[in-house]
């Protein structure tokens, strides 16, 4: 019922806006961007700046009336009374070295046309021709990375010519045997013949990380300086850019496929070993160890080498912004408390859903030392938890008078990174509000392992191939009811409560549906693309390409000097470059830092393991377990 409900809520939604940006209106607006030309302000004595400035007028002016009226539709519209511009400071004919005062009368010899003023309003992020002052955090790195090479060449030639000098903890840098872990065939399990049953997960990693990769791209293209856009502006009158818009959704996916990997593991581990306080401890541990690593290593870079790279009007709003930021905010990285940080800041952003995860799987893993002793409570305590968090969303989003999440994605908040937007807050990134998708991968987890102990073959059921099979249309559905909330008149308070309180539930409810047919084997044409074997490799180097594909799509972006150009071509061909960069810059950081650290975590581990607890050679530990299909 809540869908045709809501459905009927969406027929006024999808019609074009009020206000139409035509090429007549465009002629007549200020440019919300304008750069001047890099290339002219590299004498010694020039500064170039980015600056906002906010338009106003002294008499009554039409055009500011307009202007207003325009920017009011926020869902869907640029704020188009403030205006953006890269200034070569020295060359706006103003004999003073007050930046703002100098940035003013530049932006007002621009707009007296328009018969209107500037005030400048952001704080200036200046750059200077000539080299970059160096701190002492790029050589600290280049150390760093010197010292892990030399670990790599030392390690690959003792395992190489089979040397008898070396010893686990050195051989954990081998690239020989990291080679054929990244490279070895997944689909032969280790551990437990189980987990084979797990392959087809490969393939949706795989497939879901190009899909952040996509959206990301289009972020990209929202926030940096172009020449149209309007080309955004009317993607939002646009129904497939709109289910596009309502995507963060999509995340839920991954939160349930990684309850469900932490809970299988989990049971068959305490098959024949107790889930202890103290593995509890190690198996936080081991997530710490398995995330830290290669994300700390991408905000050192960001904050040493990253801003030494180049430069230009968006090397300076892109790159070096986040080395300053991330110069702040790294101990929060460190220890994954970034998701409740000021919004607005460009330090790998994408990295809260790594603290959420971390997160979610501290609360994981305290939950399934309950579950585990009390199977009774299972499926009360999972409702009970998916209650709570679609009750605790509704109370938000009423109290606060918010929109669902795809409210969110509209341009300004977008272009401003998030900042001040309180249903990214409140709603999307702290950890409770995201344990509905968590909570249906725990109980996917109790329900494939309790099937395959009873001998329940689902992949025998009928029905259940024909509901598993469904069940991703209807979560498409689930994202176009959200359409209308991105519309001219969006729906009453009652509609985003109800909407914004069940949305990821029921989203998280069917995509686990899906996600125990898969596993189940049922038949399903998603199985057979999942299951290619070509997934493997790249599977398991997802992590580092999410870790890395924003500081290489921010990259390709900053090297342009003039402004850029919005189009579905060049969304595309960004895509495939990213995509492609990514993965090949995936590999070495993979061979050199993630796999490494993983390895010496095992070795480290299994030592304290061993000297606490006498198991049998043969006896698996939670980390293998665990670490063939981490997510």
């Amino acid at each position: 019922m809540l869908f045709y409900f809501l459905l009927f809520v969406s027929v006024g939604g999808v019609i074009g806006s009020n206000m139409e940006l035509n090429a007549t209106l465009l002629e007549w607006f200020p440019p919300l961007y304008r750069l001047d030309d890099w290339a002219l302000c590299q004498k010694p004595t020039d500064k170039y700046c980015i600056v906002d400035a906010a338009l106003y007028s002294n008499k009554p002016s039409s055009l500011l009336d307009v202007l207003k009226e325009y920017s009011s539709q926020t869902l869907k519209h640029f704020n188009r009374t403030q205006i953006h511009r890269g200034l070569c400071i020295t060359r706006c004919g103003v004999n003073t070295t007050d930046v703002v005062e100098a940035a003013q009368a530049c932006i007002n010899n621009e707009v007296q046309k328009y018969e209107l003023q500037a005030e400048v309003l952001s704080p200036q992020r200046c750059s200077t021709p000539g080299p970059k002052r160096a701190s002492g955090a790029p050589l600290a790195l280049g150390v760093v990375m010197a010292s892990i090479l030399i670990l790599a060449i030392a390690a690959t030639v003792v395992e190489f010519y089979k040397l008898k000098i070396g010893n686990k903890y050195l051989t954990a840098f081998s690239l020989i045997n990291n080679w054929k872990i990244l490279f070895g065939d997944r689909s032969k399990a280790k551990n437990d013949e189980r987990m084979k049953d797990l392959n087809s997960l490969d393939g949706i990693k795989v497939i879901a990380i190009e899909g952040v990769i996509f959206a990301h791209v289009l972020l990209c293209f929202v926030y940096t300086y172009t020449d149209n856009p309007e080309y955004v502006e009317e993607m939002y009158d646009n129904i497939g850019w709109k289910l596009v818009f309502n995507s963060p959704l999509w995340v839920q996916a991954f939160f349930t496929i990684t309850g469900f990997i932490t809970a299988y593991s989990l049971l068959i581990f305490t098959e024949k070993r107790e889930l202890s306080i103290g593995t509890c401890i190690l198996a936080i541990a081991h997530r710490w160890m398995r995330l830290t690593p290669t994300s700390m290593f991408v905000i050192w870079f960001s904050i040493a080498w990253y801003p030494l790279m180049g430069s230009g009007p968006h090397w300076t709003w892109v790159v070096d912004r986040e080395s300053q930021d991330c110069l702040e905010r790294w101990p929060y990285h460190l220890i994954h408390i970034q998701n409740y940080l000021p919004l607005g800041k460009f330090c790998s952003a994408q990295t809260w859903y790594i603290a959420t995860d971390f997160q979610l799987h501290v609360f994981g893993i305290l939950l399934m030392f309950v579950l585990l002793r009390f199977r009774r409570l299972v499926f009360p305590v999972l409702t009970t938890i998916l209650v709570v968090s679609a009750a605790w969303t509704a109370f938000d989003v009423y109290y606060y008078n918010l929109l669902p999440i795809i409210a969110a994605q509209s341009p300004e908040v977008l272009r401003t990174i998030y900042k001040d937007s309180k249903i990214q807050e409140l709603i999307y990134l702290p950890m409770w509000m995201n344990l509905a998708g968590y909570a249906c991968g725990i109980a996917v987890g109790f329900i494939h392992y309790n099937n395959q102990q009873n001998g329940v073959k689902l992949n025998e059921n009928k029905w259940f191939n024909i509901f598993s099979q469904l069940s991703l249309n209807l979560v498409n559905v689930v994202i176009f009811i959200g359409i209308p909330f991105l519309g001219d008149r969006t729906p009453p308070l009652w509609a985003s409560v109800i909407y914004a309180a069940f949305d990821r539930t029921i989203f998280s409810l069917l995509f686990s549906i899906f996600l125990l047919g898969i596993i189940s084997k049922c038949k399903n044409p998603f199985l057979t693309i999942c299951s290619w074997r070509g997934y493997h490799f790249l599977a398991r180097l997802t992590y580092c390409a999410y870790i890395l594909h924003f500081t290489i799509l921010r990259l390709a972006i900053a090297y342009n000097t003039q402004l850029g150009h919005t189009s579905i071509f060049g969304m595309i061909s960004l895509l495939i470059l990213g995509t492609v960069l990514t993965y090949i810059v995936s590999i070495p950081v993979c061979l050199l830092i993630e796999l490494p650290i993983t390895q010496l975590w095992k070795a480290l581990l299994s030592n304290i393991v061993s000297s606490s607890i006498q198991e049998p050679p043969n006896q698996k530990s939670l980390s293998d377990v665990k670490s063939q299909n981490e997510v």
